[in-house]
């Protein structure tokens, strides 16, 4: 048992490192990459159950103090890491709640839309639900790329004249078109109103 304990601090210290399993395996001759996941679980058990956000803190943590002496001797740049490495530390280890709160939003803008055809319109509106949910985990998860999402939202959200624009422009009457030729005669005779 004591050689399990030390194989799998070995394991630990190769996967801190960011090695993957099946190379573990190599490098310790392990029956193969399951039984390096098997040893690194056994490593980690005393940390935390959540095995992968206690492998990402405790890299946090290994930096953290690397840096921590340059920090508090001034070293700007090692500041600016460890206030860096703080606020990562805080996305791993205390995960924002997804409230499904632009889901909800989206679902009720769908759900009152007039115009909408339960089959026609349902792509539309599924596609929409998709948005809306990456947005919700990306924002939870801390992470704002995902919001160049939103425009795409907003064209379903117009084409289901579920916006202000939109509803807008659907009540203004339209003016019958003359065509281009009404077009031109209406230029023309607006150019020798001028000359005359």
């Amino acid at each position: 048992m004591p050689e399990d304990r030390e194989l799998a601090q070995q394991v630990l210290g190769y996967r801190r490192a960011g090695v993957p399993f099946d190379v573990i395996a190599d490098r310790l001759q392990l029956d193969g990459p399951e039984q390096a996941r098997a040893l690194f679980g056994q490593a980690l058990a005393a940390y935390d159950p959540e095995l992968s956000v206690a492998l990402e803190s405790d890299r946090l943590d290994r930096l953290h103090s690397g840096l921590w002496a340059a920090a508090v001797g001034g070293d700007v740049a090692a500041v600016d890491r460890v206030l860096r490495i703080a606020e990562r530390r805080d996305k791993v280890t205390i995960p924002t709640k997804n409230t499904h709160e632009l889901r909800a939003a989206f679902d009720e803008s769908a759900s009152s839309a007039s115009d909408l055809h339960p089959t026609v319109d349902k792509a539309l509106v599924e596609a929409g639900r998709k948005i809306a949910d990456r947005v919700d985990e990306a924002v939870a998860a801390g992470n704002e790329r995902a919001l160049y999402l939103l425009p795409h939202l907003v064209n379903i959200l117009r084409e289901m004249m579920a916006t202000p624009a939109s509803r807008a422009a659907q009540d203004q009457p339209t003016a019958p078109r003359e065509g281009k030729l009404a077009e031109l005669r209406s230029i023309h005779s607006g150019r020798r109103g001028r000359a005359g």
